[in-house]
């Protein structure tokens, strides 16, 4: 786990190679932590810092498939775009999104599923579809076979 002060200079190296100003923490989460940062034209983006580098490279692949296939939103959900990268901080800057919005892909893999047993697949969506409540019948359908998750990749 990164400390306070190891995060604290990777966002000011970041944002000194970048020119950018940090405006505050967006979250939190168990893949990174991601903050609001602001360039010189006043323009205001995403930057995610991941914590391993293996989930830092299946994200960033997800945005290089994403602008190769030319997406900017699933099922009418804005996805955020890749506006740079940085391979040795493990740090993807993107644009923010409005609701209604396909957002975290730290958890996401391409060209094939997590090799999970059926059991951590049902468990997977029992939470999910507590989590997402009224929700959950849209977010079935942005997820590839989500139904029997006999593939969640990204093609």
């Amino acid at each position: 786990m990164t400390s306070p002060e190891e995060l604290e200079a990777l966002i000011e190296t970041y944002c000194n190679k970048r020119c950018l100003i940090v405006d505050s923490c967006l979250g939190v989460g168990t893949q990174g932590s991601v903050f609001s940062v602001c360039t010189p034209k006043g323009i205001r983006h995403a930057v995610k810092f991941h914590e391993r580098e293996v989930a830092y490279i299946r994200e960033r692949d997800i945005y290089f498939r994403l602008k190769e296939l030319d997406l900017n939103d699933v099922g009418g959900h804005e996805i955020p775009q890749l506006v740079a990268y940085d391979n040795e901080l493990l740090a993807i800057e993107m644009t923010i999104v409005s609701p209604p919005f396909c957002l975290d892909f730290g958890g996401a893999y391409l060209d094939h599923r997590p090799d999970y047993s059926p059991e951590v697949w049902a468990d997977w969506r029992k939470e999910k579809s507590a989590a997402f409540e009224s929700n959950w019948p849209v977010v079935e359908k942005i997820i590839p076979n989500s139904s029997n998750m006999a593939s969640t990749s990204l093609t």
